[in-house]
């Protein structure tokens, strides 16, 4: 959905309102979560779900209000994808943590903590590189003439980068995300576009439909329930004022702030797969 182009247009303005939005949630989640009584490990996981804005969501809704050209919509957009780039780094650092078990929470290392959170960042803007360099001269339709293998290419090379970053102990998702934005800037967009919408209709549900089968609802019971409206409500606020008041600053209106804080409240896939990791 998102051009390199679009995504380094954003500037600095959309980079702290992310950091802010991903800082807020996570420090906040994983101090509530402890007091409730959570070990350090499961408090982090909760924390990690909170942090990731959902960037389709966000650009669905604003579509549909006509407002996708505002500058409100181009900072929520810009922030929301930074915002899911430190998302995945955060999980690969809990990931990590939850790797070593107890003993990796117990001695957990700023410097290595740091040092992961800038693999992300480095790995992605290396990826985003090479796959805007790459990606565009190689899927195309002048090497690839037999039906459907411009297709198979574009799945290969999703794989492919998921393959690589999962190899160095990154989450899978960064891979394929610089593919995607390597894709979104090529000429043949509107083939792979129409390919992907296929693929969703098959995987998207089945990957709603897994991670809904691994609620038991035989267990839900008041606390959970109150936990559930607590978890609501810290993802709620801390996005609200968390990423409204830096875009107050930059926006030089409470209106536009609040517009973008709102609109970094949406929670889904991200969330979803961090669920998913726990669980595992």
């Amino acid at each position: 959905e998102m051009t390199p182009k679009e995504f380094l247009k954003g500037g600095k303005a959309a980079f702290i309102v992310a950091t802010a939005g991903v800082v807020v949630p996570f420090f906040v989640g994983l101090i509530v979560f402890q007091m409730f009584g959570f070990d350090a490990l499961q408090s982090m996981l909760i924390a990690t779900a909170l942090t990731a804005t959902s960037i389709a969501i966000s650009i669905q809704v604003l579509s549909e209000f006509g407002k996708i050209k505002s500058p409100e919509a181009r900072l929520i957009i810009g922030a929301a994808i930074i915002d899911d780039i430190l998302a995945i780094a955060v999980l690969s650092v809990v990931s990590s943590i939850a790797g070593n078990g107890i003993e990796g929470v117990n001695n957990i290392d700023v410097m290595n903590v740091i040092v992961t959170i800038l693999q992300v960042l480095g790995f992605f803007a290396i990826m985003l590189v090479v796959t805007v360099i790459v990606i565009p001269k190689f899927i195309t339709p002048r090497l690839w003439k037999a039906k459907g293998s411009v297709e198979g290419i574009a799945t290969a090379s999703f794989f492919g980068a998921a393959a690589i970053a999962g190899s160095i102990g990154l989450s899978p998702i960064v891979g394929a995300f610089s593919v995607g934005m390597a894709l979104a800037a090529s000429k043949i967009f509107e083939k792979i576009h129409s390919y992907i919408e296929k693929l969703g209709l098959i995987f998207a549900p089945l990957f709603f439909a897994i991670i809904g089968a691994q609620v038991d609802l035989r267990v839900v019971n008041l606390e959970i329930i109150i936990l559930s409206v607590v978890i609501i409500s810290i993802a709620i606020v801390t996005k609200l004022f968390g990423c409204g008041l830096p875009a107050m600053l930059f926006l030089k209106s409470k209106r536009q702030g609040y517009r973008v804080g709102i609109g970094m409240i949406s929670r889904g896939e991200v969330g979803l797969i961090v669920a998913g990791v726990g669980i595992s």
